[in-house]
C-alpha cells in the first residue's frame, strides 16, 4: 500500500505543475517508461540516484509496524523517484517549468510528513480512511486505462489516413469568396417592410450584375448609395469551407463554378450574394496531421462509448429525484459562418 500517497497527490498537484510557463531548455518529451528518467530534458548535474527531496524526523515505515522514533528518522527521495511521479501526473509529457517542479516538490514533501503525524494518529485504520482509499484506486485506475486507450488510437496508420480523407474530401473543398451583404432594416425609425421590400429589390439587382461578372466591392457600394446608407462592409471574406455555412447556404456555394453568383440567401437580417472567386481541394498531405487527429478522437470516443453505454447502468430513479439512464448529449459545437 506504499503508493497510495502518491495516489492521494495526483488529483491535489497535477495543476501546479503547468501554473508557470516553460523557459529555457525545457522541451516537451515523450513519457518516459517506469524505469527511465523524466519527461524533462534539461541541463544538471544531479544523478538519478542522488537524494533531491530530503524530510528530517519522517519515517519509511510498512503498514502495521509499530512507528519509529521520529528524530531518528529521515524521509529521501531520489531524483528518479521524483521524476517517476512527475512522469506520473504529466501523461502528455508537457515541459514543466522550474516553479512548476517546485511547487510539487514542496506540495510532496509537507504530504510525507501530514502522512507521518496521520498514521501516528490511527487514521488509517478509519472507515473514512478505507472508503476514500477505494475511491481513489478506482478514479486512479480508470483514469490510466483512459490513457491506455488514449495512446492506443493516437496514430492511425497511412491507409486509415487515406481512406478517411476519400470518404471526407468534400469536407476539403474550400472556396474563395467575395459577398454581397444587404441589411434588411435602415436601422432608422422609418418603415421596416417599405425598406425590407426595397432592400429586396436591391439585392436580386445586384445578384443579377455580381453573375454578369460586375465587380463585387462596386455592386456593394452601389447597392448602399442607393438604400441611403453609409459605409458598405468589405466584400472579400476570404476562403472557407462546408462548416462555414448554414445548411442552406452550403450546397448553394459549393455548387458554384469560380466566377458564379450564389442565390440571393435570406437571412433575419440582411440579404446576401456570395460570389465564388476560386476553388480548391485541400491536398491530403496537407490535412493528414487534422485527419490523424480526428481519427484518433472518434476511436477513442466509441471505445469509451462502448464501455460506458447508459444501457450498462440502472439508477434508482427515487432517490437520484430522476431519471439518469438517458447517457448526457454533448452537444456538437455550431458550424461558424462567415462574418456578418
Amino acid at each position: 500500500m506504499r503508493f497510495l500517497p502518491k495516489l492521494f497527490l495526483a488529483t491535489a498537484i497535477a495543476f501546479w505543475l503547468f501554473q508557470n510557463p516553460t523557459s529555457g531548455k525545457e522541451s516537451k518529451s515523450p513519457a518516459p517508461s517506469a524505469e527511465s528518467a523524466p519527461s524533462v530534458e534539461r541541463e544538471t548535474t544531479v544523478t538519478l540516484a542522488q537524494p533531491v527531496i530530503t524530510v528530517h524526523g519522517v519515517c519509511e515505515e510498512a503498514p502495521g509496524e509499530k512507528p519509529s522514533d521520529a528524530n531518528t528518522c529521515t524521509r529521501v527521495i531520489t531524483r528518479v523517484q521524483f521524476e517517476k511521479l512527475m512522469n506520473a501526473l504529466n501523461p502528455a509529457g508537457q515541459a514543466i517549468s522550474a516553479k512548476g517542479r517546485q511547487n510539487l516538490a514542496k506540495t510532496y514533501a509537507e504530504s510525507l510528513a501530514l502522512e507521518s503525524a496521520a498514521r501516528s494518529s490511527g487514521i488509517e485504520d478509519s472507515e473514512e480512511f478505507r472508503e476514500l482509499i477505494a475511491w481513489t484506486r478506482l478514479r486512479a485506475i480508470a483514469e490510466l486505462y483512459r490513457r491506455k486507450l488514449e495512446e492506443k488510437y493516437r496514430s492511425p496508420s497511412p491507409e486509415e489516413v487515406d481512406g478517411y480523407y476519400q470518404q471526407h474530401v468534400a469536407s476539403y473543398e474550400r472556396v474563395k469568396l467575395s459577398r454581397v451583404l444587404i441589411p434588411r432594416q435602415s436601422g432608422t425609425s422609418g418603415d421596416d417592410d417599405e425598406f425590407d421590400r426595397k432592400a429586396l429589390e436591391a439585392a436580386n439587382n445586384a445578384r443579377a450584375r455580381a453573375a454578369n461578372g460586375e465587380d463585387p466591392e462596386l455592386v456593394q457600394k452601389d447597392v448602399y448609395s442607393a438604400l441611403g446608407l453609409s459605409t458598405p462592409p468589405p466584400v472579400e471574406l476570404g476562403k472557407y469551407g462546408r462548416a462555414n455555412f448554414t445548411d442552406k447556404e452550403g450546397p448553394d456555394v459549393f455548387a458554384l463554378k469560380a466566377g458564379e453568383a450564389s442565390p440571393v440567401e435570406i437571412e433575419p437580417k440582411n440579404y446576401v450574394i456570395y460570389k465564388v472567386e476560386a476553388k480548391e481541394t485541400l491536398p491530403e498531405e496537407e490535412v493528414k496531421t487534422e485527419i490523424s487527429h480526428e481519427i484518433w478522437q472518434q476511436k477513442f470516443k466509441d471505445a469509451i462509448a462502448a464501455i460506458t453505454d447508459a444501457d450498462h447502468f440502472e439508477f434508482d430513479e427515487q432517490y437520484f429525484g430522476g431519471r439518469m439512464n438517458t447517457p448526457l448529449k454533448v452537444p456538437l459545437m455550431p458550424a461558424t459562418p462567415p462574418k456578418r
